[in-house]
């Protein structure tokens, strides 16, 4: 039986309507278009107080994210400003770490207002029996894998951690850009397995007997709604090059977005 990757309880009020995008991984380069695809978040996150109580990110909204004790990545001001704008209008939100941002620090919780959680969320509706949620970015679940598990592991070493904040900041983003681009070009190659691999997983974590009746993954950058007889697995996609986003709404109201033209949606 596939175990629950660690997580924390969120309990969602029945009326509440919920949000759940990622794989941004803004600020990988100055071009035009990576600027563009910083706007259109924004604009996307701007838009969402008083249409949504809550809001999930699944990880990778950043290329690369690592917080400085007293340095904040220029790069990033426009993003965190919207963030902040978001958590000051009242609605909750939520940061699950990805592969590419786990990094996160005071800066979220203190600063922005947004709860961090390392691993995953467990979201329970509120006046509805059966209707658990599970919420994870979904790198190093599953089977196999087992030299990203160990990197993954090392990375998040605190001894790790404390020696890169001795790097000038400029290279320590320098370094960060460079392996990012090589991770990209590996897993570009294997897009179709990622994506069925990342189903696989879902429908194990259905079957684990924790009472879920829908998975929420990311990380394959492709949006994924699919039916199993222990329950429904999605895929929030990316917005490198479909922005889109899943909107919750109800028990099993669940319905595939894409921005700006919200018309172009699968329920």
């Amino acid at each position: 039986t596939m175990q629950m990757p660690p997580n924390s309880v969120v309990p969602i009020a029945a009326n509440e309507r919920v949000v759940f995008f990622s794989d941004a991984h803004l600020g990988n380069d100055n071009s035009p278009q990576s600027q563009g695809r910083t706007e259109r978040v924004c604009s996307f996150l701007e838009s969402l107080p008083g249409r949504v109580e809550v809001v999930i990110i699944l990880g990778d909204l950043f290329d690369f994210y690592f917080e400085y004790r007293s340095v904040v990545p220029a790069r990033y001001l426009r993003v965190l400003s919207s963030l902040e704008a978001l958590t000051r209008a009242g609605v909750r939100t939520y940061y699950v770490a990805g592969n590419h941002d786990f990094w996160l620090g005071r800066l979220f919780t203190d600063t922005l207002g947004i709860t961090v959680e390392p691993d995953a969320l467990l979201l329970d509706r509120e006046g509805e029996k059966n209707c658990r949620v599970l919420a994870s970015h979904g790198d190093g679940l599953g089977e196999g894998d087992t030299g990203y598990k160990i990197l993954k592991m090392m990375l998040r070493n605190p001894l790790l951690i404390g020696a890169f904040k001795l790097i000038h900041p400029d290279w320590g983003y320098a370094i960060a850009s460079l392996t990012s681009r090589t991770s990209r070009k590996h897993t570009s190659r294997h897009q179709n397995k990622r994506v069925e691999a990342s189903a696989r997983v879902g429908q194990a974590l259905l079957e684990s007997g924790h009472n879920l009746n829908t998975v929420i993954l990311a990380h394959t950058h492709t949006p994924d709604d699919r039916s199993f007889e222990s329950g429904r697995y999605m895929n929030t996609g990316d917005w490198c090059n479909h922005f889109s986003w899943i909107e919750w709404t109800g028990p099993d109201q669940f319905t595939i977005k894409y921005y700006p033209d919200s018309n172009n949606e699968k329920s």
